[in-house]
């Protein structure tokens, strides 16, 4: 398991890190590359995101035809088929071993890929019980066995967010 706590040294090196994951109360995700860039099939704003996790979710085939795996970003809006791009080159979930949840008609529609919950799950305990335990089980995790966020989720960082949007739309 990949835990990378961010310090000062990355802030200077062009990184940033997202809010969730320096607030004290868990270290899932690395520092990620500066800066959004629009997605050349959307136009919307795409982040940077590492190399690792394209080197963890990316399929053998489009590793091999790839030199490097830096410099790429990742659209996560769900009507975009992109799911990471850089420059011309475009990869779409048919490059992913994952499917990527955020994209529309996703199935499942994963939120967090470290402890397995979707929306369909979310959604099936919101009826079951009219409440769901997707936020407290995942921060239960996060402290042990840990998470691996920046490789197993295809946007490279925390999922609390994904989690807190998906149960928001679900109660409505």
């Amino acid at each position: 398991m990949l835990i990378f706590k961010p310090s000062d040294k990355h802030k200077d090196q062009g990184y940033h890190t997202s809010k969730n994951c320096t607030d004290g109360q868990h270290d899932c995700c690395s520092p990620q590359p500066k800066g959004k860039i629009p997605c050349p099939r959307c136009g919307e704003k795409a982040k940077g995101v590492l190399a690792k996790t394209l080197d963890h979710l990316l399929i053998p085939e489009t590793k091999n035809r790839l030199e490097v795996l830096e410099g790429f970003h990742y659209c996560k809006t769900p009507s975009c088929d992109v799911v990471y791009f850089r420059g011309d080159t475009l990869l779409t979930q048919c490059d992913i071993t994952v499917t990527v949840g955020c994209k529309e008609d996703a199935s499942p529609a994963t939120v967090c890929y470290c402890f397995g919950w979707t929306e369909e799950k979310i959604k099936a305990q919101l009826e079951a019980t009219g409440k769901t335990t997707a936020l407290e089980d995942i921060r239960a995790k996060m402290q042990a066995p840990g998470c691996s966020c920046e490789i197993l989720n295809p946007g490279g960082g925390c999922c609390l967010g994904d989690v807190t949007k998906a149960i928001r739309k679900l109660k409505t």
